[in-house]
């Protein structure tokens, strides 16, 4: 759970001051913060009373120079050395210091304030972090400036999390911050055992930190990359502690972050296979000790330049409950601050929610859940891929061919998939093993996000599609989500728009369709798109380990294998009279159950 920061506080104290709040109004509604804040008020108060003076240009540019030497001086690790006292030549430097804090409120005490609320992408956000380095400069005790620290690094995250709500990449900036206060907090800390609060705190931030910045690699700006992994690897080795030699290096994160969930079985000395993919697995990997032969452990891995992976954190997971990670498409009904509403159904926040575009009604939306100790909630909530970049994504389920160790490149049914750097992959993957892949197109490849192996014996020649109709080419065939297949003989073309699964056979090399449906088109706003476990049947009624009830009648389109506790399903649904969900179209993924469960699915 995120702990709301004093900075933050802080922040909404003087915003509410500059709308005709009074300072004491702010105190009494923060009593625990009351004495930190109460100095830093009265200060604001009366710089936002304070005439406005112009600076003389010369004396303005002068003093900013300074401020920026000094913080360069202090990002660097270097230190002024202390000169013995001469007279009165002790006072100097916090006469400079005093002169520097005078420098940046010169301009007017509302440019020094506007300052506090700017965000990454802002000319004032390099005021405000000018300001945060004063005001260390005034703090003599390290325990004290180690706290401040990170209540900045705190910042850091509630400014990284507002760029990402409003659509924007991370930039470099606050990243370098960000691994800047941690650094700094973390220097003063490792010579002060006795500091066990403190160090508690650190450790515990460092993990929700290294967590919420791999959830946003792909919100990363490329100009950022570097920032970004010498930050993960900084607050990765701060969660180490004395590792000894082993420790993270940027480098071996520059290929991407990935997650990889199957069977571990070793392969080496500290390597191992999990799903089938060789990862180095040792006293770098958070978890490590648990690994076992035979277990099933999820993993989050970093790839380096060269293709290597290295493992992050490791943990077991329970082959008898619902695997997390099930996902919801459709249009925002309600938004509030407890949670979202769509197709009737009423999906939860936590303090951990990411949300990575400012939720109305209205807008479609992906919303990735999590089983959490306070029940099912959503992890993530993103633009759906459909609208995020124009890109329609491709469900693709077919037999996995070829060699797969060390490639970037896989092959489904014949067809390349380029493994992207923040792929997910599910399952033991192996030559011959039934996998879905879920990809985008880019160009003439097809960039795979997320692959499943599936507990299906299907012939290699049988294909399932689905994915977003966009147009018959000059040669006659459909265009869906970027793969071209065949159409049926005397097809009429769905409306452009259309979500179509397909039934398709490959045969040389084309895909053949066999027979389609029509999913969704373009006008049905209605419809939800749902992927989960099915955990119990009574009747027509599914329940799904993402806490929804589907109630799938005759008079739904169905294919794969079949309905039962224990097997995944892909579908769509519209929410119905009884404000169930009815399912429209299904898809059973596998052909025998993936998790043991207690509740027996009755015959049907």
């Amino acid at each position: 759970m995120r702990i709301r920061s004093f900075s933050a506080v802080l922040d909404e104290c003087l915003t509410a001051m500059r709308h005709g709040e009074s300072a004491e109004a702010c105190l009494a509604r923060y009593p625990r913060h009351a004495e930190r804040l109460r100095p830093l008020l009265t200060l604001a108060g009366r710089i936002a009373r304070t005439p406005t003076a112009g600076p003389r240009p010369w004396a303005q540019a002068t003093a900013w120079d300074r401020v920026r030497q000094r913080a360069a001086h202090l990002r660097s690790g270097h230190r002024r050395p202390l000169s013995p006292p001469r007279g009165g030549s002790w006072l100097r430097p916090l006469a400079v210091t005093l002169a520097l804090f005078l420098a940046v409120i010169a301009g007017g005490g509302a440019t020094a304030l506007a300052a506090q609320d700017s965000l990454p992408d802002s000319p004032l956000y390099r005021v405000k972090l000018a300001t945060e380095e004063v005001r260390l400069w005034f703090i003599f005790d390290d325990s004290r400036k180690a706290e401040v620290l990170l209540d900045q690094s705190d910042e850091r995250v509630d400014e990284i999390l507002a760029m990402v709500q409003q659509g924007k990449p991370v930039p470099a900036n606050v990243l370098d911050s960000l691994r800047d206060r941690d650094e700094r907090a973390a220097n003063i800390l490792r010579d002060r055992p006795e500091e066990t609060a403190l160090r508690a705190r650190i450790l515990t931030r460092a993990e929700a930190q290294e967590r919420l910045l791999i959830d946003l690699w792909p919100q990363v700006s490329e100009s950022a990359r570097d920032e970004y992994t010498e930050a993960v690897a900084l607050i990765h080795n701060t969660r180490l502690q004395n590792s000894g030699n082993f420790v993270l290096r940027p480098e071996d994160l520059s290929g991407g972050v990935l997650s990889i969930s199957g069977i571990a079985e070793p392969a080496g000395e500290g390597v191992w296979k999990v799903g089938g993919v060789e990862v180095r697995i040792d006293e770098r990997t958070i978890g490590h000790q648990d690994v076992q032969q035979g277990a099933t452990a999820k993993l989050v891995v970093g790839r380096s330049t060269n293709g290597r992976l290295y493992g992050l954190s490791l943990s077991t997971v329970q082959t008898d409950l619902p695997p997390t990670g099930g996902t919801i498409t459709g249009i925002v009904e309600e938004v509030t601050d407890k949670g979202i509403r769509m197709a009737g159904q009423f999906i939860t926040f936590d303090s951990d929610t990411i949300k990575k575009l400012d939720i109305k009604p209205g807008k479609n939306v992906d919303i990735v859940l999590d089983n959490t100790a306070n029940g099912i909630v959503a992890k993530s909530v993103a633009p759906a891929a459909a609208t995020a970049d124009s890109r329609p994504p491709l469900t693709f389920e077919g037999t996995l061919e070829g060699d797969i160790s060390g490639s970037v490149q896989w092959t489904v049914a014949g067809h390349e998939f380029k493994i992207t750097p923040d792929m997910k992959l599910l399952g033991n993957v192996s030559q011959g093993a039934r996998v879905q892949v879920e990809a985008v197109s880019d160009g003439n490849d097809l960039l795979a996000q997320r692959l499943t192996v599936l507990a299906s014996t299907e012939p290699a020649t049988s294909l399932h599609i689905i994915g977003t109709f966009q147009e018959t080419d000059d040669d006659g065939l459909w265009l869906i989500s970027g793969l071209p297949v065949v159409p049926p003989g005397n097809a009429q073309d769905p409306e452009p728009g259309s979500i179509v699964a397909i039934e398709a056979i490959r045969q040389g090399g084309d895909t053949l369709v066999s027979q389609f449906n029509v999913v969704q088109t373009p006008g049905q706003t209605d419809v939800v798109r749902f992927h989960g476990t099915i955990t119990s049947i009574e009747g027509s009624l599914w329940t799904l380990d993402i806490g929804w009830k589907v109630r799938v009648t005759s008079t739904a389109d169905a294919s794969g294998g079949r309905a039962t506790a224990g097997v995944r399903v892909l579908g769509w649904g519209q929410r119905g009279p009884d404000g169930t969900l009815q399912g429209k179209y299904v898809r059973i993924l596998d052909q025998r159950p993936v998790i043991s469960t207690p509740t027996p699915t009755p015959e049907q």
